[in-house]
């Protein structure tokens, strides 16, 4: 699987917020989760690759878990955001590429039934799979990074990178 790299990028915001959530505070936390949730997905895939080149699918169930319980930790955070004016999709998209990252780890955990005997069609379904979630998250990070630049516009704030 190729490794995802995300660079999102790091939005400053030139703009006081007047009144209700503030602005530059709801994007740095989601900022801060998809820094984590990067370094989850990247942290998870070297794991699994790792596990499954050396056929040792047994510490593939405790590395997801890890991983489940890590991903669940930035969905509370962002959940609990109050959203600022024009934030609302920005939140949304950051949810759903959340939940995609965790169909990816659950698809990874299907490795863990695997033992040495398995037969390689075995381990080529599961690697299908995990891979068809792994597109589909990084379609749905596409659209995060999208949506937090819509979010910057609409509000009337300048993107530095």
């Amino acid at each position: 699987m190729k490794k995802i790299t995300l660079s999102l990028l790091a939005v400053l915001f030139v703009f006081a917020s007047c009144g209700g959530p503030d602005a530059v505070k709801f994007n740095d936390a989601i900022a801060k989760a998809n820094a984590t949730i990067t370094q989850v997905s990247v942290s998870y895939d070297s794991d699994l690759t790792s596990a499954v080149n050396t056929e040792n699918y047994e510490a593939i169930a405790a590395k997801t878990d890890s991983a489940l319980a890590k991903i669940d930790a930035e969905i509370t955070i962002v959940k609990a955001l109050d959203v600022p004016k024009g934030g609302a999709d920005f939140k949304e998209a950051a949810l759903k590429t959340y939940e995609s990252l965790r169909g990816v780890v659950e698809a990874g955990k299907g490795f863990a039934s695997l033992t040495k005997d398995s037969a390689p069609e075995d381990v080529s379904k599961l690697q299908e799979t995990y891979q068809a979630k792994v597109d589909e998250y990084s379609k749905s990070f596409e659209s995060l990074t999208a949506a937090q630049l819509e979010y910057a516009k609409e509000a009337g704030y300048e993107v530095r990178k």
